[in-house]
């Protein structure tokens, strides 16, 4: 399996937390145990956390996509994982610069979560 990091050429490079994702879905048997295990195995080793995943159905050329939540130093990093339809690489995107339709979704969802979980 092998992953890209993409995103819109006029942005800053991708964030550290966001190149170590797309490094530890280079080390998951994809085909062994799908799209959803390598998305979690690879956030457990990176202490990530699967906000959503969803099926696409070709959507933007995608047939599934997982929005993940990385800690970094207190700072929340949101990303998509987007598996393409033609089963090539895996691709990570950063959620606030991804062109996604989904993009839109998962900063609003990632903050409903995190009240849940405080209580609020």
């Amino acid at each position: 399996m092998s992953t890209q990091i993409l995103g819109n050429s006029d942005v800053a490079p991708p964030s550290l937390e966001v190149v170590e994702l797309e490094l530890a879905l280079r080390h998951q048997d994809f085909l062994e145990i799908g799209f959803e295990g390598a998305v979690r195995q690879a956030l457990e080793r990176i202490g990530g956390t699967l906000l959503f995943r969803m099926r696409m159905g070709g959507v933007a050329g995608c047939d599934w996509v997982a929005a993940v939540k990385l800690d970094s130093d207190g700072d929340r990093k949101l990303a998509i994982i987007a598996q393409p339809v033609n089963g090539g690489p895996l691709r990570v995107e950063e959620a606030e610069t991804s062109e996604l339709p989904i993009a839109r979704i998962v900063s609003a969802y990632a903050e409903v979560m995190e009240r849940l979980h405080s209580g609020e």
